[in-house]
C-alpha cells in the first residue's frame, strides 16, 4: 500500500502537503498559545532533582548524556571515510547512491532528533548543577527542560520504530546493503536514544502535560520544511523516500507521519502517569518497549 502511495501522479502533490503541513503548523501554535505552556514552570526540585538517586549522580548522568551526543556527532562530521546511503534523487525521482560525508551527514533526522536530545540533557543537566550550587533555576530553564525531554523521547521513540519496522526491511526488500545502520553510532542514535530518554524518564520527576504534544509535532514539521529546503537548494535528494511532497499519497503520509508523532508522545504521556501510580509495572513496561522496537544486530540474509 505504502509503495502506492509513494508513485507519482498526473498533478504533484506539493501544493496539498504544503497546506496541510502549514494548517498543522498553525493548529499547534495556537494550542502552544491557549494553554500558555511556554509561561508554565515546573518546581526547581522537579526539574533539577531525584528522589531515586543522589543530585550529583543526575547531574552527572545528564551531562555526560549530553557530551555522549556532541561526541557522536562531532565524529559523523569528522569522519573521513563518510557513509553510504541510498536517498530519492529530486530530479531523477528514483532512489540513487550517493558516497556522504562531512556536516551534511548531520542533514538526517535521526541526527537531528539526537542533536535535540543532546539540547534537552544539556539543559536539564544545566538545572541540576546551578541546584547544586545552591542558586535559584532560571524559569526559562524550568518551563524549556520538561518540554524539551518530552519533545526528543517522542521523537526519539519515531526515529527507532522507523528505522526498526521501515527503513530496514524497505532497504532489504530492495537489495540495498544494510550494514551502514549497524555502526556503533547509527546503533547508539537509533536505539541508544532511547535508553537515556527512558532512564532520564524514571530518574527525574518532571511532569509531562498533554498539551506538551505541540512540540514534537512542530519538530517534525520542521524537519519535513528542512528536507524540501534540503532537496529543492542543498543535496538534491531527499533522506527519506516518504518525505518528497510531490507523490501521490504525500499528503495522507506526512499526516500519518504527525499522527505516528502524536502517538509517540502518547507513549511518553502515559508512561509519566503510570511512573506517579506505580514505579515498577512502569519500569517493566518501558523496558519491553525499548526492547520490543529495538534493532541491535544485523539482520541474517535467507
Amino acid at each position: 500500500m505504502l509503495d502506492g502511495l509513494l508513485e507519482y501522479g498526473e498533478r504533484d502533490k506539493g501544493p496539498d502537503t504544503a497546506i496541510l503541513t502549514v494548517t498543522m503548523l498553525i493548529l499547534m501554535v495556537l494550542l502552544i498559545a491557549e494553554t500558555g505552556s511556554l509561561e508554565k514552570t515546573q518546581a526547581q526540585e522537579q526539574v533539577a532533582t531525584s528522589e531515586i538517586v543522589p543530585d550529583v549522580f543526575l547531574g552527572s548522568f545528564r551531562i555526560l548524556c549530553s557530551i555522549v551526543v556532541l561526541i557522536t556527532l562531532s565524529w559523523i562530521v569528522l569522519d573521513k571515510k563518510g557513509n553510504e546511503d541510498f536517498p530519492l534523487s529530486f530530479k531523477r525521482r528514483k532512489t540513487v547512491s550517493r558516497k556522504v560525508v562531512g556536516p551534511t551527514r548531520l542533514a538526517a533526522f535521526t541526527m537531528c532528533h539526537f542533536a535535540l536530545i543532546g539540547v534537552s540533557f544539556g539543559v536539564s543537566g544545566t538545572a541540576s548543577l546551578i541546584h547544586m550550587s545552591g542558586e535559584t533555576v532560571p524559569d526559562w530553564i524550568l518551563v524549556a527542560s520538561p518540554i524539551l525531554f518530552s519533545a526528543s523521547y517522542s521523537c526519539a521513540i519515531l526515529v527507532t520504530f522507523v528505522v526498526t519496522f521501515r527503513l530496514i526491511p524497505n532497504n532489504l526488500k530492495s537489495g540495498f546493503p544494510v550494514k551502514n545502520f549497524f555502526s556503533w553510532y547509527e546503533i547508539l542514535m537509533h536505539n541508544g536514544n532511547i535508553v537515556m530518554l527512558g532512564i532520564s524518564l524514571f530518574l527525574n520527576g518532571m511532569d509531562v502535560y498533554w498539551y506538551y504534544f505541540a512540540y514534537p509535532v512542530i519538530f517534525g514539521i520542521a524537519y519535513v520544511a528542512w528536507a524540501a529546503v534540503y532537496a529543492n537548494f542543498i543535496s538534491g535528494v531527499f533522506i527519506y523516500d516518504f518525505l518528497d511532497y510531490r507523490v501521490r499519497g504525500a499528503p495522507l503520509i506526512h499526516v500519518v507521519l504527525l499522527v505516528i508523532i502524536g502517538l509517540s508522545f502518547t507513549v511518553v504521556f502515559a508512561l509519566d502517569r503510570l511512573i506517579e501510580w506505580s514505579f515498577f509495572p512502569a519500569a517493566l513496561l518501558t523496558l519491553a518497549m525499548t526492547w520490543g522496537i529495538s534493532t541491535l544486530r544485523e539482520p541474517v540474509h535467507g
